[in-house]
């Protein structure tokens, strides 16, 4: 983990209610693997005070940027809009946490995503690719503007799936999945944005013997577990028959879905 000053390169309208933020930071993005994370400051100020947590949407310029897709939920993210204009300095904290696992002999793998849990999933995507993996993804919203980066997912997958609330009046993105898994060998999952989605695929993987893993999405004070503000209960084991309390910002915020099943979601 490092303190870094980085330089924005751009900042702007990324589709509905999302951003897209670039970084100029290589001392950290050099470092930084799939499903890890940044907290950036959001101001010269005191107001707010805590940073906030950020999954790296890519990895650009030869791995010297960090692109954040970020949706604007509260004052820190409406700040971010304004806050960052090209050129200005950016203080971030990273990488921090645990990222994503691929099996070492991996052909195929599912990506699910919802909302701005699909954010967290193309820097995976990019990692897969460049080990010759396919990847498939199904990503869900509410609608249409709300689905992030729906281009960067046709450039990276080998086959795209999407299912919006206002489009689809049956069924639900994992359907989607759970139709190729007979002739269409997968040997992980990986998921972000909905508990229900993390509880479908953790059925699925377990049914078929592959792992499956989670980013969980927490807000994350500090970053580095000293504030212990990102408590959650987590099973010791696959039986959940033990349960401990483990910081996601220094635990995670990656798990494997066993590991949050029951206790978590």
């Amino acid at each position: 983990m490092r303190q870094v000053f980085g330089e924005v390169v751009s900042n702007q309208p990324l589709t509905g209610e999302y951003w897209l933020l670039e970084i100029d930071a290589p001392v950290v993005a050099k470092d930084l693997r799939a499903g890890q994370f940044i907290n950036i400051r959001m101001g010269d100020g005191f107001s707010p005070y805590l940073r906030r947590p950020f999954s790296v949407y890519r990895l650009r310029n030869d791995r010297e940027r960090l692109q954040i897709a970020y949706k604007i939920v509260g004052t820190g993210t409406e700040m971010m809009t304004t806050n960052f204009p090209a050129g200005s300095p950016a203080d971030i904290l990273g990488p921090l946490g645990r990222g994503f696992t691929l099996p070492v002999a991996a052909r195929r793998i599912a990506l699910v995503g919802r909302g701005i849990g699909n954010a967290a999933l193309p820097i995976l995507a990019e990692e897969a690719g460049e080990r010759g993996i396919e990847v498939y993804s199904f990503l869900s919203a509410r609608n249409t503007p709300n689905l992030a980066g729906v281009d960067v997912f046709e450039e990276l997958s080998h086959r795209l799936f999407i299912h919006t609330d206002d489009q689809n009046d049956v069924g639900k993105v994992t359907d989607h999945l759970e139709a190729l898994l007979p002739d269409t060998p997968f040997d992980a999952i990986y998921v972000c944005g909905s508990k229900r989605l993390t509880r479908e695929a953790h059925a699925m993987a377990t049914r078929l013997g592959i792992p499956a893993q989670v980013a969980l999405e927490q807000y994350m004070a500090c970053g580095f577990g000293d504030c212990h503000g990102c408590v959650v209960e987590v099973n010791l084991d696959r039986d959940a028959s033990a349960q401990a309390y483990h910081e996601v910002c220094t635990y995670g915020p990656v798990f494997d879905t066993w590991e949050v099943i029951g206790a978590h979601t």
